[in-house]
């Protein structure tokens, strides 16, 4: 019969394994059995198929574990793997035994971030050393595995590296900020953190983290137009005549926030007249709303405030002072600059200042005219007189003096005429019938400046020699001579040259006329000509190495043209530019880096970059310096060209180990006085040379390991270090020869760590003591190495655990049970014998419970302190027995105790009294808080309910009030409250719990109506009988600082919104009167004065502390009266706008009245004067003259016919400027028309040297007698 179980019988069990364990790798080694026979006898093993491993028999009954697929620790870090054996009998018997295999980490998996990618916004302002985030990366590994260190990956910003900027904690990952960003300067960060387990070789990875800062409204706006020149008041002035819509100015504020807080508005905080001014709060331009009128005053204050869109909102503000002035008489306010409250230049005054001006004018000219013909006294006609003729000429003449000689009736004088561009001077006899052309001489050819009186005789035959000497005269004054100055570089705006004038004799009076000007040739506009004084000067600064670039030892140059023009003449100027130490030597690269190795004899040149300096000669380069050096100096050289350079030279051979690098300062000097100079770093770098071996850290060590100790344990790591670098210092570990064959199988050496491991089974029995020698050696060319002698001494081991049997235990319990109530019982062994068999039980010391020893190794847990199950629900209760071996070895058991709840608490409300603020005029139904309270028992010792304990308050029941739902203790408003009728209510809410018995406790509900701002003020003084007009009377008389009325407005809602302050929101003349903003007294700030309207309209508005604020408003309207005439004033109610006879009408009608009788009286006289009749003359005859003028001609035409010797031509020339008159002797019975070219010829205007032409027709009736 089948009545054997088939038996499992496990040889060997490889525990723990890596998880790289390579694939069909052996892990157990089973035998099966059954001592049936036939088919009973016959038995199958398998295990689970959802395993990584696969049975394989080796041999009869005989099967070994592998592994067929791959393993993770991370996905499954343990395998129960159950054996089943089952024979083939019939019913079949099996058997089973489990095993547990564990897997060892390896460091296979990289820390993970959970985002590759993070954004921090960090508002600016920010505190130094800020939290900024937590970037926490997982490592799924174990141990060393998975302990993780931060860093930032460094990166440079503007030469600032991000280790400046942010810190984070190597152990959590946490990002401090280590300074105060501001938005205006640093916008963002963009940079790397790595995250490294401490594996070997360590895995990493990396996150990127982008910094934001966050703009605050930090950077108040700033007016930049209108300019203030000092404080914040800007005065402007504008015309009285402005028209509506006119720009009066324009404020332009700018803010450094961001686009947001950087929004800009524009409004008044304060204007004198609101209806005159508007403001567009977008552009800030300060518009006329309409024209100015009479009653407005000369002086207007406007303070603008420009305000970002900022939370809170930051402003700044302008003060603009108007002054409106008069077209007119713009120039007397600017130098007066005397306020006037009132337009003293109204329409009347104007038109009397006119007439006055019109008047006297008038009577300034009778006078003149009057005098002049008083003082005309006319002279006895002889037979041929000279006369002196005085001329007044045209627009373009000074003054011309004409005299006339004449001998005999052939022999005439032509006049002398001085113009702006030359003078004329003839005197010629000039026979009968004859014609010539007279050409004006350019006043640049100095016939004109020579001799005031100089004359030149022009005879027909001479007239082209004459032109001739005019012409090389001209030439010769453009010459081509060049005149030299020296100035030094980099002069200040302004500094005077030369003076060209004096220099090149010039008349500095006709620089301006002759359109002085200068032209530098092929350089821009550096210098300039003062046409005043004839100065050059500095237009800007020069800088010598900008207009010659190129470095030589020649002279710099700037070529000017000097030219003048009617006539034209050119002047050539030359500048020499002198050089001034003005720029520093350079160096090409700020920094120089040399490498160098440390087998370099001494005495070795190094070539080192040569420095630039743009100055020449003594300014220029001169020598180099270097820092202090114990192991360099330099020479300096200098090449053919002049240029210095520096050698740098070793002097003391150099060692890598001690310093590996040298920082060195290169100073270049040149020679100006003060010397400037220049630097550059050389940073040489010590090469390295295998010069050092390996060395261990202890020659000798003595290492004690437990038999025990598993495959691929640490048993010490060796470490050598080498003072080279680079594959000088890589250092391999290796056994010397003298190390045994056992010893190098039974441990493992890392030829790259140094680490020696566990390699072969240990056995305290079977070898205790392993020598072996340990060399390091490096990769250098030359190869060296090191040596490390190596004990190792194996110690017995306590390899037996002790074991822990539960025998009974009771679980759950009820929280209340009884002290010293048994809840389970233990028992333990130990298979060890002595010191190692002996066995301790102990639970943890926290515990409500204690041991308690029935027998030999049998123990009791009892409890021994009250449980609470709202305390602890639960225990975990550790059962660890220890044996006393060395070291002690252990075993544990965890049993988990529950214990079963009592209604033993009572709901318990977060705080006993609850104030609830509740804004009137809320909505019924509103949810005004939640009360919810805490029971700590479970199931229906939890569940509560609540309720409103009843209270009537005035008839009127707590529940019609408010309402609470019983379930979660949501408390609601059934009504709307008002807090001018109810202010506060007082009740009690309980929540009670379902247990068996109930327990239950209440909370004290304060709900305190808070007061909205829903009522405006009410005026209630000035009583006012209908509307919202008062009417008050007030005389003229009343003096300063007299009460004319007072406002009382009251507001039935709290203390806060009903504080009421007072504004005039609409007043006639705001000069007049004061408000008094608490108490709402209107007061007079002045006497009334007759300029001031008898009517006034003043608009108070009463407004509370609210928010929104509500306001209401009074009207009064003042009409002043007089105390003597006040009935006819009531009667009447006429208003006047302003007295028309002021003190100023009178003054002026007066003046216009005394002049106009003056003028009066001069007419009169001057008509009397004329009337007179003069005696005859009897050598002047009365002569006849016709005179036609033009007022565009230069000289009108004149015809003169006589039949007299001795009548006298008058020729009258009309100009701009006035008018010339020539009295000439006429012989008797000649005939002579004289006739002048007009002005529009353009003649006289075209040339310089163009001629007038004068035609003289002689016709002599007596001539040939």
């Amino acid at each position: 019969m089948n009545d054997n179980h088939p038996e499992i019988s496990i040889k060997s069990f490889q525990s723990p394994v890596s998880e790289d364990i390579a694939l069909n790798t052996v892990i157990a080694v089973v035998s099966v059995s059954d001592k049936d026979s036939g088919d009973n006898g016959v038995v199958d093993l398998h295990i689970p198929d959802n395993m990584h491993f696969k049975l394989r028999e080796s041999s009869d009954n005989y099967y070994e574990l592998v592994v067929s697929e791959p393993l993770d620790r991370e996905k499954v870090p343990e395998y129960e793997i159950t054996f089943t054996v089952t024979d083939r009998g019939s019913p079949p018997l099996s058997d089973n035994e489990t095993m547990t295999l564990e897997l060892l980490d390896v460091n296979d998996n990289v820390p993970q971030f959970p985002q590759l990618f993070n954004t921090i916004r960090v508002m600016e302002n920010n505190a130094p050393g800020a939290l900024l985030s937590s970037l926490t990366a997982f490592d799924p590994d174990l141990h060393e595995n998975q302990y993780l260190v931060y860093f930032i990956i460094e990166r440079e910003i503007a030469n600032t590296s991000m280790s400046m900027l942010f810190s984070i904690n190597p152990e959590n990952g946490n990002l401090y900020a280590l300074k105060t960003f501001d938005y205006e300067i640093e916008k963002e960060f963009l940079f790397h953190i790595e995250a490294r387990d401490s594996g070997s070789p360590p895995l990493s990875s990396n996150v990127t983290v982008h910094i934001i800062i966050v703009d605050q409204n930090d950077n108040a706006p700033v007016i930049v137009s209108p300019w203030r020149a000092h404080g914040s008041v800007v005065e402007e002035k504008i015309p009285r005549s402005t028209d509506k819509g006119s720009l009066v100015a324009k404020v332009i504020a700018i803010d450094t926030d961001s686009v947001h807080n950087s929004r800009i508005t524009y409004q008044f905080l304060q204007v004198t007249d609101a209806s005159l001014f508007s403001l567009d709060q977008y552009n800030g331009e300060i518009r006329t709303m309409r024209m100015f009128s009479y009653k407005d005053s000369r002086h207007h204050r406007l303070v603008v405030v420009a305000k970002d869109n900022g939370e809170p909102a930051l402003s700044a503000t302008v003060t603009i002072k108007l002054l409106t002035v008069e077209t007119d008489v713009k120039a007397y306010s600017d130098m007066t600059e005397m306020p006037l409250e009132y337009d003293i230049f109204s329409d009347i005054n104007l038109y009397l200042v006119i007439g006055l001006g019109s008047v006297s004018f008038l009577l300034l000219i009778t006078i003149l005219v009057t005098i002049v013909l008083k003082c005309q006294k006319p002279k006895p006609s002889k037979a041929a007189p000279p006369s002196r003729n005085s001329v007044i000429s045209e627009r373009n003449s000074t003054i011309a003096d004409s005299t006339l000689v004449s001998n005999d009736a052939y022999w005439y004088s032509l006049f002398l005429a001085e113009t702006r561009k030359g003078k004329l001077v003839v005197r010629q006899p000039v026979p009968k019938g004859s014609r010539y052309i007279v050409s004006s001489i350019p006043r640049g050819t100095g016939l004109s400046e020579t001799s005031d009186s100089a004359a030149s005789t022009l005879q027909g035959p001479m007239q082209r020699y004459v032109l001739l000497f005019i012409f090389n005269t001209f030439v010769h004054k453009i010459s081509t001579s060049v005149t030299h100055y020296s100035i030094p570089e980099e002069m200040k705006e302004g500094s005077i040259v030369a003076n060209l004038a004096s220099d090149l004799s010039l008349d500095v009076t006709t620089l301006s006329r002759r359109k002085m000007r200068v032209d530098i040739i092929a350089n821009k506009k550096y210098l300039d000509v003062n046409k005043e004084t004839g100065e050059l000067y500095i237009v800007e600064r020069i800088d010598r190495e900008h207009i010659c670039p190129t470095k030589s030892s020649a002279p710099c140059y700037l070529r000017l043209e000097i030219i003048l023009e009617n006539p034209v003449r050119i002047f050539n100027i030359e500048v020499e530019i002198l050089d001034m130490n003005d720029n520093a030597p350079q160096f090409r690269r700020d920094v120089i880096h040399l490498d160098i190795s440390e087998a370099t004899p001494k005495g070795e040149r190094f070539s080192l970059s040569n420095a630039a300096d743009p100055d020449v000669g003594a300014n220029s380069l001169n020598t180099y310096d270097l820092s202090e050096s114990e192991h360099f100096n330099i020479e300096v050289q200098t090449g053919r060209d002049g240029s210095k350079f520096a050698d740098l030279i070793l002097k003391k051979t150099l060692d890598r180990e001690k310093q590996a690098v040298h920082s060195l300062i290169l100073t270049a000097v040149d020679g100006g006085i003060p010397a400037r100079s220049g630097t550059a770093s050389v940073i040489v770098r010590v090469l390295d040379t295998n010069d050092n071996a390996p060395i261990f850290d202890e020659p000798s060590v003595t290492v004690k390991i437990f038999e025990n100790d598993p495959i691929g344990s640490l048993v010490i790591r060796v470490k050598a270090a080498d003072l080279d670098e680079g594959s000088n210092s890589d250092i391999t570990y290796s056994y010397s020869l003298y190390t045994s064959e056992r010893t190098q199988q039974t441990f493992n050496l890392n030829p790259t760590t140094g680490e020696i491991t566990v390699r072969g089974m240990l056995n305290y029995e079977d070898f205790r003591i392993y020598d072996m020698e340990v060399i390091a050696t490096d990769k250098g060319a030359n190869i060296l190495s090191g040596q490390c002698t190596i004990k190792i001494l194996v110690e017995d081991m306590n390899d037996n655990h002790p074991e822990i049997s539960i025998k009974s235990f009771q679980s759950p319990v009820s929280e209340d049970i009884a002290l010293n109530t048994v809840i389970a019982v233990v028992s333990v062994s130990d298979k060890d014998s002595g010191d190692n068999g002996v066995v301790d039980l102990h639970i943890p010391d926290n515990m409500p419970f204690k041991l308690r020893e029935s027998s030999d190794n049998y123990y009791e847990l009892v409890v021994s302190e009250p449980l609470d199950r709202e305390k602890v629900p639960e225990y975990e209760i550790t059962f660890t027995v220890t044996d006393r071996g060395s070291p002690p070895l252990s075993d544990n058991e965890t049993m988990t105790l529950e214990l079963l709840d009592v209604n033993d608490n009572v709901p318990q409300f977060p705080q006993l009294f609850n104030t609830i603020r509740v804004m009137e005029n809320n909505a019924p139904g509103a949810l005004l808080s939640s009360l919810t309270a805490f029971d700590p028992d479970l199931h229906e010792n939890q569940y509560l309910v609540y309720f409103i304990i009843e209270r009537e308050i005035a008839n009127t029941s707590m529940s019609m009030l408010f309402s609470i739902n019983p379930e979660n203790g949501n408390l609601y408003a059934l009504k709307t409250f008002d807090y001018e009728i109810e202010k506060e209510f007082l009740f009690h809410i309980e929540a009670r719990d379902s247990g068996s018995p109930p327990l239950s406790s209440n909370v004290t509900v304060h709900i305190i109506i808070v007061d909205q701002n829903d009522n405006a003020p009410v005026i209630v003084s000035p009583w006012r009988a209908h509307g919202s007009v008062v009417e008050e009377k007030i005389p003229r008389s009343t003096d300063k600082g007299s009460l004319v009325a007072k406002v009382i407005a009251i507001d039935t809602d709290s203390v806060h919104n009903s504080r009421i302050t007072y504004q005039f929101l609409q007043v006639t003349d705001a000069s007049l009167f004061s408000l008094d903003q608490y108490n709402g007294e209107i007061r007079t700030m002045r006497m009334f004065s007759y300029k001031d309207s008898r009517h006034h309209r003043l608009v108070v508005v009463a407004k509370d502390n609210g928010e929104p604020a509500l306001s209401a408003t009074v009207t009064i309207k003042l009409l002043t009266v007089e105390t003597d005439v006040k009935a006819y004033s009531d009667m009447t109610e006429m208003p006047l706008e302003y007295d028309i006879f002021s003190d100023i009408n009178l003054y002026l009608v007066i003046g216009l009245g005394s002049v106009s009788f003056l003028l009066l009286i001069t007419i009169l006289v001057t008509i009397v004067l004329k009337c007179q009749k003069p005696k005859p003359s009897k050598a002047a005859p009365p002569s006849r003259n016709s005179v036609i003028s033009e007022r565009n001609s230069t000289i009108a035409d004149s015809t003169l016919v006589s039949n007299d010797a001795y009548w006298y031509s008058l020729f009258l020339a009309e100009t701009r400027k006035g008018k010339l008159v020539v009295r000439q002797p006429v012989p008797k019975g000649s005939r002579y028309i004289v006739s002048s070219i007009p002005r529009g010829t353009g003649l006289s205007e075209t040339s310089d040297s163009a001629a007038s032409t004068l035609q003289v027709g002689v016709l002599c009736s007596r001539c040939v007698a």
